[in-house]
């Protein structure tokens, strides 16, 4: 009778051990879902060399966000990685954070990005090979850009973007 005893709590063990596996992923499962049904659109409006100072080159990215839920959110960080044609230049950051969004609401957001000169050099070689210098008289070459990173959203959620587009150009 003492060895049944035994095999049975071992068995029990197991079932809770499996049940608390099972609910926990349930929960993480619908946290993330809740938080990325809807994420709120971000849209880049200008993405500017700032200032040069010695070897260090400063830029600014000025995006606009649409909360399209029924609810105010708040982003706590926006990460994304900034390259100009093709190389990468720095890392961009958030300037000032939270980001709250109203209800249904749009709300503006500037990030940061700090990178060495000699990037920047690599990404106007690179514009070159494509042929961003062979211009009509006048006319100015284009660099283009794509910032791709993830935003964190107040609660733990996170989501992915992918803007790209032209430097120097302001979108209304």
């Amino acid at each position: 009778m003492s060895d049944v005893r035994p095999v049975e709590r071992t068995q029990a063990g197991s079932r809770i051990v499996r049940v608390v596996l099972v609910v926990s992923v349930l929960l993480v499962g619908a946290c993330a879902s809740v938080a990325l049904r809807n994420p709120p659109r971000i849209d880049v409006v200008a993405v500017a060399l700032e200032r040069v100072e010695g070897p260090d080159a400063y830029f600014t990215v000025d995006l606009a966000l649409t909360n399209r839920a029924d609810e105010p959110i708040s982003i706590d960080a926006l990460d994304a990685s900034l390259s100009i044609d093709g190389e990468l230049v720095g890392e961009a950051r958030l300037a000032n954070g939270p980001v709250r969004l109203p209800a249904n609401g749009t709300a503006n957001a500037q990030l940061t990005a700090h990178g060495g000169m000699d990037a920047i050099l690599r990404a106007v070689a690179a514009a070159m090979r494509r042929g961003a210098t062979l211009l009509a008289p006048g006319a100015r070459p284009t660099l283009h850009y794509t910032l791709e990173g993830g935003a964190a959203l107040q609660g733990g959620g996170r989501f992915p973007f992918k803007k790209s587009g032209e430097l120097g150009e302001r979108k209304p």
